[in-house]
């Protein structure tokens, strides 16, 4: 019996133990800075905020701790100049252009980021996702928050060569062009 009629999570009246945010009793997960579920506070962004749907394909950015001239808190948008911008049925053309395909924040460590790959599954009588396009040379935006400004950014890489469709993409210098992009 149990007198406050209270038990927790596993059963123990008057007991201690919760839930975490992903509902495990006793869990450790807990909800970050951006409103996620054990998540690592990289998936907010105040400027970029990538706005299309994940397709199942992406290629991985990893953004070495040897870059400079980046300070916490600032983003990086990664961009197709003429990626898909919205998913078509398999009988409608696609409309190209620039689309932002994954962003990130930027805290002075490792930073990994998924952008989205385009699919095209007309052949299947199927959509055409939108997302980047496998070939396409990748280019860089970086929103430097004690400016308030956007800038476009050169990238050196010690793994890949730049383009989109690769397994991943590994980058050793990130440098912002300082003229403000409109």
């Amino acid at each position: 019996d149990c007198a406050s009629g209270i038990f927790d999570c596993t059963g123990v009246c008057d007991g201690t133990a919760v839930e975490d945010c992903a509902g495990e009793c006793g869990g450790s997960a807990v909800v970050d800075e951006c409103g996620e579920c054990d998540g690592d506070g990289s998936s907010c962004s105040e400027h970029f905020n990538v706005e299309i749907g994940e397709t199942g394909e992406s290629t991985l950015f990893i953004f070495q701790d040897t870059i400079t001239g980046l300070e916490s808190g600032d983003e990086i948008g990664i961009f197709d100049a003429n990626g898909i911008l919205a998913t078509v049925d398999a009988d409608q053309i696609p409309e190209y252009g620039e689309v932002l395909v994954g962003a990130g924040f930027w805290d002075g460590s490792q930073l990994e980021i998924s952008a989205v790959v385009s699919i095209d599954l007309s052949d299947f009588n199927g959509p055409v996702l939108n997302g980047a396009v496998d070939g396409n040379t990748v280019f860089y935006k970086v929103w430097k928050a004690d400016e308030d400004a956007v800038y476009m950014a050169e990238a050196e890489y010690s793994v890949g060569g730049g383009t989109f469709g690769e397994l991943f993409l590994s980058i050793s210098l990130l440098s912002p062009i300082f003229s403000v992009e409109q």
